[in-house]
């Protein structure tokens, strides 16, 4: 048992990897490559009647650390100067438009066809109207720069406003003027506690001598992540923050914190570091969206109910994200189709509570918008001429 067990995961990982190396030629989404081998999986685990534990529970334990990686390693690559403030301003826009304008649409569909508290239809809505920044980033490795930062931008700017609208409404049950004011001292608190942390942890990667020092500071950096998330703070703010800062050490001009780091050090060790990040974020996010593929109900995920409603949320996600982008006056090739569903919608769709669950919500229609919506992004691929 102990051999098969290595067996099925190295093969497992061999094979993500041909397909995240074969993504980069055929345009095609390696989330849907990966779900599919979920699927099949199940399928030969259920006809062999081969036992496999039930890994199910651990989902959500997976899919945050992926999540917390993912935003970790699209923060490394980004560079703050100010001839790009217009890109950051437009992918703030984008974000938070693309959110705020879908999640209100469904939840009102949601609302006149299901009778529910139009509160529990806002909640199942949300997770639905997130760009999947698990999905987007390692998708756009071939756009320009420009491009490519766009949706860097994007999807963790709507990773992270999705999170924080999602805690907002399920924490709550009422919405005056103390739960706004507390709201926004969260926001104030988690960036102090970010700039803290990352100082903090700049000093550790420009300090330590020890041959071993990447992995306690990505650990660190996770405890950080579940410690502030226990106490209902934007958690994933503190990890874009930290990227940020370590990317981009260098516009430091404050004398007590060089105190701390050294700008030179840590620019040196950034390059390595970024590497491992990229390689456990791989391992991780493979493994993640296996799993949930098998995890699936293969007679949910062929249901033709759901389908038609997939249809209709995915008319709703491009048709709304072309009128942001004709609004906001952004060039729409290839961009307009690169608004992909996955890890933090599932996430967040575990995370609803019972009280706010609504049946036609479930697990068939969120992998169908999956598959759907990485479809049209592979299509926007491949349409693309002009690969960096």
């Amino acid at each position: 048992m102990t051999n098969t067990i290595i067996i099925i995961i190295c093969s497992l990982i061999l094979i993500a990897y041909l397909f995240d190396i074969s993504a980069k030629k055929s345009r095609i989404p390696g989330v849907v490559l990966l779900l599919t081998v979920g699927i099949i999986a199940r399928l030969i685990t259920t006809y062999t009647g081969f036992h496999v534990p039930n890994l199910e529970p651990y989902l959500p334990v997976i899919g945050t650390i992926g999540l917390i990686l993912i935003v970790l390693e699209g923060s490394l690559e980004l560079e703050i100067e100010l001839q790009k403030r217009n890109l950051f301003v437009s992918t703030v826009k984008s974000a938070f438009f693309g959110l705020f304008l879908f999640s209100a649409v469904l939840a009102v569909g949601l609302y006149y066809l299901t009778d529910k508290p139009f509160l529990s239809c806002l909640v199942n809505a949300i997770p639905l109207g997130i760009i999947s920044s698990a999905i987007a980033i390692p998708s756009v490795k071939n756009l320009t720069p420009h491009n490519r930062e766009f949706v860097v931008y994007e999807s963790s700017i709507s990773d992270i406003l999705g999170i924080i609208f999602f805690n907002f409404l399920v924490l709550h049950d009422y919405f005056g003027l103390i739960t706004f004011s507390s709201f926004l001292f969260d926001i104030v608190i988690i960036i102090a506690l970010s700039i803290v942390a990352s100082i903090g942890l700049g000093s550790m990667i420009s300090k330590l001598n020890h041959h071993i020092k990447y992995i306690p500071i990505v650990t660190i950096l996770i405890l950080l992540y579940v410690i502030t998330k226990i106490y209902h703070l934007p958690s994933l703010m503190l990890v874009l923050i930290f990227g940020l800062f370590l990317n981009n050490v260098h516009l430091i001009k404050f004398d007590f914190v060089k105190k701390w780091i050294n700008p030179e050090t840590i620019k040196a060790e950034v390059n390595s570091f970024e590497h491992l990040i990229a390689e456990v974020t791989f391992v991780i996010r493979s493994f993640f969206f296996i799993m949930f593929g098998y995890y699936t109900d293969l007679k949910a995920l062929l249901s033709l109910s759901d389908f038609v409603n997939a249809l209709l949320i995915l008319v709703f996600i491009f048709a709304g994200r072309y009128l942001i982008f004709l609004l906001l006056k952004i060039k729409t090739e290839p961009l307009l189709y690169i608004a992909p569903r996955g890890l933090i919608t599932i996430l967040l769709f575990l995370a609803i509570p019972e009280s706010h669950q609504i049946l036609e919500v479930n697990k068939g229609l969120l992998t169908q918008v999956i598959f759907l919506t990485a479809f049209v992004m592979m299509f926007g691929m491949i349409r693309h001429k002009k690969p960096a």
